[in-house]
């Protein structure tokens, strides 16, 4: 079972993946292009950051064990090791 950072670490890695693509100069030109059109409606660290608030605050509001959150709001900055332009922000 993945877990909401897990799935949360992942999401805003793709992001910062995305980013190295978009620009790189070692990848063909239509990868870069591609990237970059997939980013502009990707989530952003704030988009992810609200969406798990929202969720957390829906848990706390309802107090039910059938609302589980699919995020999470903590963030680790050991998870945009070794990507240098770091996650989506924009």
């Amino acid at each position: 079972m993945t877990m909401p950072a897990e799935r949360t670490r992942n999401v805003l890695q793709a992001g910062a993946f995305l980013r190295e693509l978009a620009a790189s100069q070692a990848v063909p030109k239509s990868v870069r292009e591609e990237a970059y059109r997939l980013l502009r409606h990707y989530p952003t660290v704030s988009d992810i950051e609200a969406i798990a608030q929202h969720e957390e605050r829906l848990r706390e509001l309802t107090q039910s064990a059938f609302v589980r959150p699919y995020l999470t709001s903590e963030f680790e900055a050991d998870w945009f090791r070794g990507f240098a332009l770091g996650p989506h922000r924009i």
